[in-house]
C-alpha cells in the first residue's frame, strides 16, 4: 500500500543507493537526521 498524505509522497521512491547517499550528505554537513517509520498505514500516524 503507498499513502499519499503530501507534497513529496508522489515523488518516486528512492533507491537504497539513493537513500544512502542522502544519509551521507547529510551526515557530512552536521544536519539534525530524523527517521519516521510506522508499520500503520492509519491517516493518524500521516
Amino acid at each position: 500500500m503507498r499513502l499519499t498524505q503530501g507534497t513529496f509522497s508522489y515523488l518516486p521512491d528512492l533507491t537504497d543507493d539513493q537513500i544512502a547517499k542522502q544519509i551521507t550528505y547529510a551526515m557530512k554537513q552536521g544536519f539534525a537526521i530524523s527517521i519516521e517509520y510506522t508499520d500503520d498505514p492509519h491517516p493518524r500516524n500521516s
